[in-house]
Formats: C-alpha cells, sequence, structure tokens
C-alpha cells in the first residue's frame, strides 16, 4: 500500500503530464452526500483525513486540506508526517482554497477538478475566484482513477420499498406534488439528484450509503412519466412492479448523462444548482434550457407528517430504552472493575439498539469518548487509536438509529465517578443552554440563527462558547443531517422554522485536553396558538434518555431550569418504566431523581 506522500508525488506527476498547475479533491460525489462510498472517498484516499468535511488542494509546491473548526484537531493528528497542511475555515481572516490559489497560481493557471464530484455552485466560485488572474478550470470525470489503481467500485445494495404506513404519504401523491411545481415555473423535466429527495419522492430505500439509507440515483421527472436511472441489479421483481406502477422507469445509473445530452433545445429542465454536479449540469446546458432552482422535496420532507412525527417519537422511545439499558451496563460493568475501552462500548450500544424492533441501522457513526476525547466534537476511536473509561470524570456518547418508522440523534454526557469543578460548571452551563432553547416561543417566520442565541447565552454570560452548529434538521429514515433548516450562530440557512420540522438540540463545551460536554435532544417544532401579534411556535422534546443530575451545580440553575429537569426525567421514568427489566427500572428510577453532589 502506498503512503500519503506517494500518492501525492504520483498525483504531481499526473498534473504534470496534464499541464495542471493545481489538483482539487473535492471530498464530494455526485450527489453532495455527507458520508461517501468507498468508490468516492478520494479525499480520505489522498490525505488520511477521515472527517466529513473539506477539500484537498494540490500544487507543485505545496499541498493542503482546509476544513472547518469540527475537525482541526483530528486533522492536525490525521495529516501528521504526510506533508498536507491544515488550512483552518470559519475561523478570523479565514482565507478558503478558491481564494488560496487566486494568491498563489501564477496568471493563465490551468486548474484540474473532476466536475462529477463538485457541485455547480462550488465550481462557479471556483472559477469567478480565478477570474483575477485569467486562470481556468479544466473538469476531467473520475481522474484519480489513472493513479488510484484499487479504488473501490460502486455499492450494490438491494432497493425496497417503504410503505405507506410509514411514510404516511403515497409516492403517487408525492410525485403530484413534484409535477404542480414544475408546472409552476414552466419546466418540462426535474432532475433530482440528492439521494434523500429521490428516497423521500419514491417512497424507497436502499443501502449503498453508510448510515444514510439510501440508494445511488438520479430521477428524471416529466409530466406523466419518469425515469429513476440506477444500478438495475438493485430492483427486486416487487419493487420493479411498485414502480410500473407509478409510471417509473429504470435506465442504468452510467446513461445519465447520455439522457441529458439528448434533451431538445426546447425542453426546460430544472435543477438544483445547491446539489447538481458540474459535470451533469455542463451537459444538460449544452443540450436545453436549464433553469435552477432549490429542489422542492427540500422543504416539503422537511416538515413532517403526523404519521412521520408518531413514527419518530416511537423511535425516541425505543432509542430511550436502549440507551437506558446501555448506561446501566456501563455503570455495572464499572462497578464490577472491569474495563471497558470506548471501541466495547460502542459497540455493546449498536447490539442494544439493533435489538429494538423494526431498527435497521445506524444513522451515523457513534461518538464513544472519554474524558479529553470528548474535547473533540467528532472524535472516533480506532482500533489504532482509543482509550478506557475510568471510574472518574466525563464520558460523552453521541449516537443515532434508523427505524422503519423514523431516525434518531441522541448525545448523553454521563460522569463515571468523581469530576471537577471545572467538569461540574461545564456540565451545568451546557444543559442550561439546552433548556433555554427547549422551552423557546417564537413568531412564525423565525430562522435558526434568531434562536441562537437563546441557546448560547448562559454560555456566553460566563464567557464560554462552542464552535460548532447548535442544531440541524433530522430526516425521516433518511439523513440524520437534514435542511433547509439550522440552528447556528453564524446565518446559513434563511429557512424559518415551521411546525412539524425535527431539528436538533445540541449544545457543548469542549477543553482541549481536559474533557467536552454536548447535550443532544431532538425536538419538534409545533403550533402553540396565535393572536393579534402573529402565529405562535414552540417545541416538543422527542428524546426520551434521563439526564444525570448529580454532577449539577444547582447555584447555576433558576427554579424554571430545576422544573424542566425534574419533568423531564419524571417523563422518561413514567415513558420507559414498563418496557424495562425490573433492576433496570429500578435503577432509572433513582437515576431519574433529582440529586446534585
Amino acid at each position: 500500500m502506498t503512503s500519503i506522500k506517494e500518492r501525492i508525488l504520483t498525483l504531481r506527476e499526473l498534473m504534470r503530464d496534464r499541464g495542471w498547475d493545481a489538483a482539487v479533491i473535492s471530498g464530494s460525489d455526485p450527489h453532495s452526500n455527507e458520508y461517501l462510498p468507498d468508490h468516492w472517498n478520494a479525499r480520505r484516499w489522498i490525505s488520511g483525513f477521515t472527517g466529513s468535511f473539506g477539500t484537498v488542494v494540490v500544487t507543485a509546491g505545496h499541498a493542503g486540506l482546509w476544513t472547518d473548526t469540527r475537525y482541526f484537531i483530528q486533522a492536525t493528528a490525521q495529516l501528521e508526517g504526510s506533508g498536507i497542511e491544515l488550512h483552518k475555515l470559519r475561523v478570523p481572516e479565514a482565507v478558503d482554497y478558491p481564494e488560496w490559489l487566486a494568491t498563489n497560481l501564477p496568471k493563465g493557471a490551468l486548474v484540474g477538478i473532476d466536475g462529477t464530484c463538485m457541485s455547480l455552485s462550488e465550481v462557479k466560485a471556483l472559477e469567478a475566484a480565478l477570474a483575477p488572474i485569467e486562470a481556468k478550470v479544466e473538469s476531467v470525470a473520475d481522474y484519480l482513477d489513472a493513479i488510484w489503481t484499487e479504488r473501490p467500485g460502486l455499492p450494490e445494495a438491494p432497493v425496497f420499498v417503504l410503505e405507506d404506513k410509514y411514510a404516511g404519504e403515497s409516492a403517487a401523491d408525492k410525485l403530484a406534488f413534484v409535477r404542480e411545481r414544475m408546472k409552476a415555473c414552466g419546466a418540462s423535466r426535474l432532475l433530482m439528484d440528492r439521494l434523500d429527495c429521490v428516497g423521500w419522492t419514491l417512497n424507497i430505500r436502499g443501502g449503498d450509503i453508510p448510515y444514510f439509507p439510501v440508494a445511488i440515483a438520479y430521477l428524471l421527472v416529466g409530466p406523466e412519466d419518469a425515469t429513476l436511472f440506477i444500478d438495475p441489479a438493485k430492483i427486486r421483481p416487487e419493487v420493479e412492479d411498485y414502480l410500473k406502477g407509478l409510471k417509473v422507469s429504470v435506465a442504468p445509473y452510467g446513461e445519465i448523462l447520455t439522457v441529458l445530452a439528448a434533451l431538445r433545445k426546447e425542453d426546460r429542465l430544472c435543477v438544483d444548482a445547491g446539489s447538481i454536479n458540474y459535470g451533469a449540469w455542463k451537459t444538460a446546458s449544452e443540450s436545453c434550457s436549464v433553469m435552477e432552482m432549490p429542489c422542492p422535496v427540500i422543504g416539503r420532507k422537511a416538515v413532517k407528517n403526523p404519521v412521520e412525527i408518531e413514527g419518530c417519537r416511537r423511535a425516541y422511545i425505543k432509542d430511550g430504552v436502549a440507551l437506558t439499558l446501555f448506561f446501566h451496563w456501563i455503570e455495572s460493568r464499572m462497578a464490577e472493575g472491569c474495563r471497558i475501552s470506548e471501541i466495547e462500548a460502542a459497540s455493546k450500544l449498536t447490539a442494544l439498539r439493533a435489538e429494538q424492533e423494526d431498527n435497521i441501522g445506524e444513522s451515523f457513526a457513534t461518538i464513544s469518548a472519554y474524558g479529553k476525547n470528548a474535547a473533540l466534537p467528532h472524535y472516533s476511536a480506532t482500533e489504532q487509536d482509543y482509550s478506557f473509561l475510568e471510574p472518574r470524570g466525563l464520558y460523552l456518547v453521541d449516537s443515532g438509529g434508523h427505524y422503519l418508522h423514523g431516525t434518531t440523534d441522541i448525545t448523553r454526557t454521563i460522569p463515571l465517578g468523581p469530576t471537577t469543578e471545572l467538569e461540574r460548571e461545564d456540565y451545568t452551563l451546557v444543559l442550561k443552554a439546552m433548556i433555554a432553547l427547549s422551552r423557546a416561543v417564537f413568531l412564525q417566520g423565525t430562522i435558526g440563527s434568531q434562536l441562537d442565541m437563546l441557546c448560547r447565552q448562559p454560555l456566553w454570560k460566563t464567557r464560554r462558547n462552542f464552535g460548532h452548529g447548535t442544531g440541524h434538521g433530522i430526516g425521516h429514515v433518511l439523513s440524520v443531517h437534514e435542511g433547509p433548516q439550522d440552528i447556528r450562530h453564524t446565518i446559513r440557512s434563511l429557512a424559518p422554522i415551521e411546525s412539524g420540522m425535527i431539528t436538533s438540540n445540541e449544545p457543548g463545551m469542549y477543553r482541549e485536553g481536559l474533557h467536552g460536554v454536548r447535550h443532544e435532544n431532538a425536538i419538534l417544532a409545533r403550533e402553540c396558538g396565535s393572536n393579534e401579534f402573529g402565529a405562535w411556535l414552540d417545541f416538543e422534546t422527542l428524546t426520551c434518555c434521563y439526564f444525570d443530575t448529580t454532577p449539577l451545580v444547582k447555584e447555576l440553575l433558576s427554579p424554571e431550569d430545576i422544573d424542566w429537569i425534574k419533568g423531564y426525567n419524571s417523563w422518561v421514568y413514567e415513558s420507559l418504566k414498563d418496557l424495562l427489566p425490573p433492576d433496570t427500572r429500578e435503577w432509572l428510577k433513582r437515576k431519574t431523581s433529582f440529586h446534585t453532589t
């Protein structure tokens, strides 16, 4: 197996052969996915960096990785000895890679990209940044194939239908909605490239991508029929019959560019500029009229219907059972003097969740982090690098599951024994922050960044902060990270929080080399009345798992905070008690009592 340095040298040879002054490895795929099949995990292959966000750029004399605050510590460790320099994003005076290239390349330079793995918007931004130095971008699909000799093939997981009893709305009705939107904007065709949008629209799911139950496919929707571009081997006879009933035909995945190239000049094709890959856009724009607008499905699927909402409530009850059994297991094992590694703990939680009815897998890789490892917000224990839990300090576990009726995402930080004063302060203030957002009441039309300060205020008052977003949308048996809504300090989305949206609520506190704290619940936006001032919304908490009160500093909590914790823990106990074995039930009863050290 070649080293990272050897791969960079080989890439530079390829660049010289093509006359490129720089090569960009985007770390994405043709569908702008967060999680990637191994076939498209080029960023990891070229750099060794395993985070979910970042771009690698290689020139004749420099190799760099651009990533954000979530991954600074991780990237520093993983890039050590590779010759690749870390470029930090989302910090003051950060310079992203397009601007860096414009500053460091000569006039008239040529930059190589794989346009099939970069969105149209990203390539346009790159071209705009390079324009002042008259540099050009050349797109070559799969250019790394020439040096990535052991590149994995595409996954081959079969497709299954998510029944209407879980989806709450038929695919026929969803296709009718898409066609209404197409008609309203004068489009004759709509290309759907986001895999969660394809899966939601057709009520189909798959297993092509880790933690993301979708199939790799495109959907081309016309006025009366549609074509699903997918590996036909994934379509079983019963699924084929189901699709035929929807007037959806199946074509090989690789034929999408051929079909786009064959569109007529009078065709008006609607694409999502935020996700459509540059290669597909360029092919289509040379054959027909291309209209750029957000995929109409994104906002629709974010507002969950009553069946989806009830399914998510059930999923969080099942998660509550699994997590209660898990934390009881940890406490019992440690009391017996057993050593538990972060990896063993994560595996145990996965197994307990898998025992729950209708569970179909994890919604993301479990973050099982003890002590200083928890100071890395996206820490991942590996067989080469992990720690053992100790009977002191804090243990953080961030995990989630997919069930046929809903998707979960939950974080709990628990004490494993005596804690320091600083650990207790951070633990308390982060929980206080989470409660503040949980209790929010807000006007219809409010966006997430307007709510963010409610959550951060308890931390800011003591000059504490965290670098990641406060909340993200959660999909329904799809991506655990879903738009268009989010809750964060800086404005990324102008989409308002609407009734029916499920969003995470996850403030944190991270002290490098010491500890990390994060508390996370899922919250459902719901209507709570209207008056002469407007329509009002608040949140229902869906997550059903206790908060350990022993590390709390009572003096930092208001009476309202204490009432919320008591009420929440009481609800957790009443919801789970009849689903637990007697010993765990009694254990949970003690855990849900309010007592501080």
